[in-house]
């Protein structure tokens, strides 16, 4: 059942319990069943219809932009209309006694207003209700709309990224090792291959980003021979759990980069994957020293874009650090999957 279906229920419900009530007051409590009934029948006519016509009165008049003294202002000269219905119908057709005096027909008015004022009232506060949830589920798309547009701004900036360090690993081949660059730029283009189609998903797999990580390792290898050393520590079972893309290639390029890249007689990469309690982290460690004091050449926009990705995609459920340990620098990144 819609919100539509559930107000327009009670509405019923609401006039039904209005013309009972009325009914118990009246003359006719005491006749046949058929003058009752006819008594309950006008009653719950003239208040469904009337909340009908004012609720299709508020909708024209665009009720979000109505202020609040007319959303104060309305239900009253609503409620003094459908009052001044009841009153005229109870001495028109004879359901009550005219009174003998304006005091008393007064009193009679100001009675059904007052009967009737909290059907008209539940319609705002209905309505307030409905156009601020409204409201708020416009702004949750909008905000995800624009989660969405930064995101894809920042996976167009990773590629190429991406690949100008990749060119420069080929470009340093090319000056002492012809063969090793052509095979390189044959490693190369497989590389990219999985980097793009990585790059438009909204998640991939542990075993893709897997894959690409040791594509790209294999073509740093090969610029770096002996002074790189890699190894892989995954914990079983993980190969299909979906993270975030290219999170675990931009923490590679920084090691490599700014880690063994830095380091004369190279280093060592350890690439580190467990999850717990529906989080999965992801450490990267390599040889060398990390400087958390900002600089142009340390970091640059792989980790930063990393940050921003996580924020946007999980908030405060994701987390990554860089720290130094024994001669190491420790990156590890935490999401939820």
């Amino acid at each position: 059942m819609n919100k539509n279906t559930w107000f327009w229920t009670i509405q019923f419900f609401c006039w039904l319990f209005i013309a009972i009530d009325a009914l118990m007051y009246s003359p006719v409590h005491n006749n046949n069943i058929t003058e009752k009934t006819t008594f309950v029948i006008i009653y719950l006519v003239i208040g469904f219809t009337s909340a009908y016509f004012y609720c299709s009165f508020i909708e024209q008049r665009n009720s979000d932009e109505i202020s609040t003294f007319q959303n104060l202002w309305y239900p009253l000269v609503g409620s003094c209309i459908v009052g001044l219905f009841f009153t005229l119908t109870n001495y028109t057709l004879g359901i009550f006694e005219i009174p003998n005096s304006f005091l008393q027909l007064l009193f009679s008015f100001v009675e059904n207003i007052w009967m009737v004022i909290p059907c008209f009232l539940f319609y705002h506060l209905y309505r307030f209700a409905v156009l601020h949830q409204d409201r708020k589920q416009r702004t949750i798309i909008v905000e995800n709309l624009l989660e969405i547009s930064e995101l894809e701004n920042l996976k167009k900036q990773l590629n190429p990224h991406f690949l100008f360090n990749a060119l420069n690993s080929i470009k340093a081949l090319t000056l002492f090792d012809g063969k090793q660059a052509r095979k390189s730029i044959i490693q190369l283009s497989d590389l990219l291959r999985l980097s793009l189609n990585l790059g438009e998903q909204q998640r991939a797999t542990l075993s893709e980003e897997l894959k690409l990580a040791e594509n790209y390792l294999a073509l740093e290898k090969l610029r770096f021979d002996n002074r790189l050393i890699y190894e892989f520590n995954i914990q079983n079972g993980l190969g299909t759990i979906l993270i975030m893309p290219m999170s675990l290639n931009t923490m590679l390029e920084n090691a490599v980069k700014h880690g063994i890249g830095q380091l004369k007689i190279g280093g060592k990469i350890i690439i580190s994957a467990s999850a717990s309690e529906n989080i999965v982290t992801i450490t990267v460690e390599n040889s060398g020293f990390y400087d958390p004091k900002p600089k142009s050449d340390q970091g640059g926009i792989g980790l930063e874009n990393l940050q921003k990705r996580l924020a946007l995609q999980f908030g405060n459920k994701a987390s990554f650090t860089i720290t130094n340990s024994n001669k190491m620098v420790i990156s590890t990144i935490s999401m939820p999957f």
